[in-house]
């Protein structure tokens, strides 16, 4: 197995700007796992955008729902960290699914 690889991406939204980091796919179940709504099968986006807050974005540190001014950016910064948290920020060359042509 190959070591561990943490890789980040940054992104400006509203000016401001955030740096998230990939911290392996475990990471990314474990965020699904503390978000789960207590007695449902659903997701709370509030649990989620918390734990992707203190675990995915790497800066600005310590950010809540409250430190956007709306909804738009805040749903921007949390898609795109969720994407970054789940692998899906590299180009398609970069991925290492690609089988090799012979």
């Amino acid at each position: 197995m190959a070591d561990k690889k943490y890789y980040t991406r940054e992104k400006v939204v509203g000016g401001t700007k955030y740096i998230a980091q990939f911290n392996g796919i475990s990471a990314a179940l474990d965020a699904v796992d503390h978000s789960y709504i207590d007695g449902s099968s659903n997701i709370s986006t509030r649990k989620l955008a918390n734990y992707i807050f203190e675990n995915v974005i790497v800066e600005p540190k310590g950010l809540t729902p409250d430190d956007f001014d709306d909804v738009d950016d805040f749903n921007a910064v949390l898609s795109w960290a969720r994407d970054v948290m789940q692998g899906k920020f590299r180009e398609a060359e970069d991925k290492g699914t690609a089988k090799a042509k012979g």
